[in-house]
């Protein structure tokens, strides 16, 4: 199946939007976790957000991969996904269900639809179209994208740090 063709500032900015209302909103909750980790986040706990952290790196290198070899791409997605999600669903149900306030599950809400949109329109992007027109973005877009990914990379670092 082929999607009509559309243009790569869409794909491009559309998924910047959601990285960027992720980023803020994970921020956020590690600012919280901060908080809570002396006194509220168990060991298996952290270990399933680093169990997240790690899944979600290996879909986002699929996703990446997709450029040069979108097939050969497509299971380690689709495993990574289904692994991530997992995991998701085990850190909400078991470690948040009972303890989050009303501020968190928002968070937790915004950081899944922003998370799972972006993901959606990263993956239609990438293997149906091989980021076509990647090359032809403006430079703003990829200094967004690199602030974005620094922020990332730094809220990984400290959530993969936190309780060490």
């Amino acid at each position: 199946m082929q999607f009509d063709p559309i243009n790569p500032n869409f794909w491009a900015i559309a998924i910047l939007i959601c990285t960027t209302v992720f980023s803020v909103l994970w921020f956020l909750d590690a600012l919280k976790h901060k908080e809570l980790v002396k006194t509220d986040i168990t060991s298996n706990e952290l270990r399933t957000h680093r169990n997240i952290l790690i899944s979600s790196g290996i879909m986002e290198l699929a996703l990446v991969a997709m450029f040069w070899f979108p097939l050969e791409s497509l299971p380690f997605f689709i495993a990574a996904f289904i692994t991530r999600t997992a995991h998701e669903f085990l850190d909400e149900l078991k470690y948040h269900a009972d303890r989050c306030s009303s501020y968190e599950n928002f968070i937790h809400l915004g950081m899944w639809v922003t998370v799972l949109s972006k993901t959606i329109l990263q993956f239609i992007w990438g293997f149906f179209y091989q980021y076509q027109g990647i090359e032809t973005l403006n430079y703003g877009i990829y200094c967004w994208t690199g602030i974005v990914l620094l922020t990332m990379g730094i809220t990984s670092f400290f959530e993969w740090k936190r309780g060490k």
